[in-house]
């Protein structure tokens, strides 16, 4: 991300969202199937199918335990029957596969929800038109439609009630990601202020020299260490599984979720600052920053945005119930 956000963000799809989960539950049927295109020398990608058209983030609200999943799942013999329409999935219309959230019963709560593999060529899977966007251009997120789309039930990842599990499992997984990618795009922008208020001068001086200036770099600074320091503490707790608990419970989502929603508001805050000291050139197309400008602003946004990802953090301290 400290390049380019999007490409961090399609790499990490790839390989921790949608291939990672079927090797966790040992679903051979998936691996199988899914996991050889991204084993030779041509690009492939995987697609994470999870917002729906109709109700946007409720299917990540875990408020809500999985009944604002809009996308449905039907078995019907040997075979899933899906339909539904998702919006804003990375790689959808490029993809190998999509991992799609459903849910077979909406009033089944977490065991309703339903991670199905689909494979790109199914008959009645389509794609809409690709999202113009102003950030991680180096992405692509087109919606996917799904008209009665029909796989074998071997393509459900783990099963009632494992499923939710590896949903929350998941959101673990892009919790870390998401804040590892605020960090790199905020290292970035910390070198190009730091580089440009040591050669433009002002007041005779370079104007990192001037003390009001120092003090917003050190802000800066003190920002970025205090990503690292969650980012590295998060790190180590999906390295000790055994001492933390499984990444599905609410005690583990709330501390991945706590390092996400830190790091792209001080992403967002410290960047804002910087532009400070650029002035005008922060917001040149010329000029490297506005980039860092452009790519933060999705770290507050995904995932259900800051607000319902503050649910999943109170949810890791007291029983927070729905409002319904």
């Amino acid at each position: 991300a400290r390049g380019d956000g999007g490409i961090s963000l399609s790499a990490g799809i790839n390989w921790g969202l949608i291939l990672k989960p079927a090797i966790v539950a040992q679903n051979k049927a998936v691996m199988d199937r899914f996991v050889p295109s991204f084993c030779g020398g041509k690009l492939a990608y995987a697609c994470l199918s999870m917002t729906d058209e109709a109700g946007g983030a409720d299917s990540e609200n875990p408020l809500l335990a999985g009944a604002g999943i809009k996308t449905t799942a039907k078995l019907d013999g040997d075979e899933y029957v899906i339909n539904g329409n998702k919006s804003w999935p990375t790689h959808g219309g490029i993809a190998e596969c999509y991992l799609t959230v459903c849910t077979t019963d909406p009033n089944a709560g977490d065991e309703g929800v339903a991670l199905i593999y689909v494979p790109k060529d199914t008959p009645g899977l389509t794609f809409g038109k690709p999202e113009k966007k102003m950030l991680f251009k180096t992405s692509i997120n087109s919606p996917v439609h799904y008209d009665n789309v029909r796989v074998p039930r071997e393509y459900r990842l783990a099963g009632p009630g494992m499923d939710a599990h590896f949903y929350h499992f998941i959101a673990a997984g892009t919790g870390w990601h998401s804040a590892t990618m605020a960090l790199g795009i905020a290292e970035r922008a910390f070198e190009i202020v730091l580089d440009y208020t040591g050669t433009r001068q002002g007041g005779f001086k370079p104007v990192r020299q001037h003390s009001i200036v120092a003090g917003i770099i050190a802000d800066m600074a003190i920002g970025i260490n205090m990503m690292k320091a969650s980012i590295y503490n998060l790190s180590y707790m999906l390295d000790h599984l055994d001492v933390y608990g499984p990444p599905w419970s609410p005690e583990f989502i709330s501390r991945a979720t706590t390092t996400r929603v830190f790091a792209g508001d001080t992403a967002v805050e410290i960047i804002n600052k910087g532009a400070e000291l650029l002035g005008s050139m922060a917001i040149s197309e010329d000029f490297p920053y506005e980039k860092c400008l452009r790519d933060a602003k999705i770290t507050q946004l995904w995932l259900g945005g800051q607000q319902i990802s503050r649910y999943r953090v109170a949810r890791g301290y007291y029983d927070l119930k729905n409002w319904a």
